[in-house]
């Protein structure tokens, strides 16, 4: 199936990896519903397609803890978008990428039991100290003190070789990568729906008001249905 975003370029920077974010909102603007926030809460069909093919321009994906908690799955592409990914030059399937401070996470997820690559899981000394064995047997396990995006960044740059990494929030994690002036891309998906719940959250949530870009450009808009898909690409000073 061909798709608008079949064919994506993007502006690759020297010494770090490209940043995107991808994320599906509602028309008041929140992105959990009843406090769940996983592919389809919120999102067609389509636009769980959309994620995919959207995966399948980038060397990794990164998830917050809480976020793979509530979708414990590998976050890949479909068999079908492996050849593509091979012919740019890209491993058959991206890494994901799971942040997490506390070490929390399920062993008997289907991220830890059935993945075609080992995951990679950036947390402290003490989050490390919390995962059970059978995750530490089956993932790449990396302590960071400081996991601030450039931290994180630099660790994936050096080390796993990634030069374009989409960020899947949750929305704190998306905060942190724009409170850091990291984030180059996002695309969002303006779902028909309405929330309305004022403890469903918003797309980026934090302690402080974010920096404004330079610039921020709207490069594409595309509409399915009812649902908007849209791409801004951010300039920071």
């Amino acid at each position: 199936m061909d798709h608008f975003y079949s064919d994506l370029h993007f502006d690759l920077p020297d010494k770090r990896p490209f940043v995107a974010c991808n994320m599906v909102m509602s028309l008041d603007g929140k992105v959990t519903r009843g406090g769940v926030l996983q592919p389809g809460s919120l999102g067609s069909a389509f636009d769980l397609h959309t994620m995919r093919v959207i995966r399948s321009h980038f060397d990794a994906v990164l998830a917050g803890g809480s976020t793979v908690r509530q979708h414990p799955f590998y976050l890949g592409v479909p068999p079908e978008l492996e050849h593509a990914r091979c012919e740019k030059g890209l491993a058959f399937q991206p890494l994901s990428v799971v942040l997490t401070g506390s070490g929390r996470l399920d062993p008997g997820a289907p991220l830890f039991q059935d993945s075609p690559r080992p995951p990679v899981i950036i947390t402290s000394a003490e989050g490390a100290a919390n995962l059970p064995e059978e995750i530490k047997n089956r993932a790449v396990v990396e302590v960071l003190e400081q996991s601030s995006p450039d931290a994180i960044c630099a660790l994936l740059w050096q080390k796993h070789q990634v030069r374009r990494l989409l960020v899947e929030g949750g929305p704190s994690t998306n905060f942190q990568f724009m409170q850091s002036r990291l984030l180059d891309e996002i695309f969002i998906t303006l779902a028909p729906r309405l929330v309305g719940l004022r403890t469903d959250l918003t797309l980026a949530m934090g302690d402080d008001i974010l920096p404004w870009p330079q610039d921020t450009e709207l490069v594409s808009v595309h509409r399915q249905g009812s649902e908007l898909f849209l791409r801004y690409r951010f300039r920071w000073e």
